[in-house]
């Protein structure tokens, strides 16, 4: 992949994370629940209704996060591996593997439940 690739990348999970982030650590607001306190939004009440309400929204964060976060790992160990073809190309590799498992667990986890599963 070229850098100018990598870098859309890049800016376009930041960009989907900054809303999506956002939304999340909004969605943590006591009053909207009823409660008095933050951790007494994190009950697994709550979070299951969140969960079965938002699920499409927080697969797409959770897409968003892992490419980004793997991405961003890729390219400094790219940078590290310098232009050693076969470091470079088993960066490639595991970061693609990293994606695709880190990705499995999210949705599974996300979609696994059992009304929407």
């Amino acid at each position: 992949m070229k850098a100018g690739t990598i870098a859309l990348i890049q800016y376009v999970t930041a960009i989907l994370m900054i809303f999506l982030v956002s939304w999340h650590f909004a969605a943590r607001t006591p009053w909207l629940y009823g409660v008095e306190d933050l951790p007494s939004t994190m009950s697994p009440e709550i979070i299951y209704d969140e969960v079965k309400r938002f699920w499409p929204l927080l697969i797409l964060l959770s897409i968003a996060v892992v490419i980004h976060g793997v991405n961003g790992l890729r390219g400094m160990l790219l940078e590290w591996a310098g232009s050693n073809e076969r470091l470079r190309f088993a960066v490639n590799i595991l970061s693609i593997l990293a994606i695709i498992a880190l990705l499995l667990v999210a949705i599974h986890t996300i979609v696994g439940l059992p009304e929407l599963g």
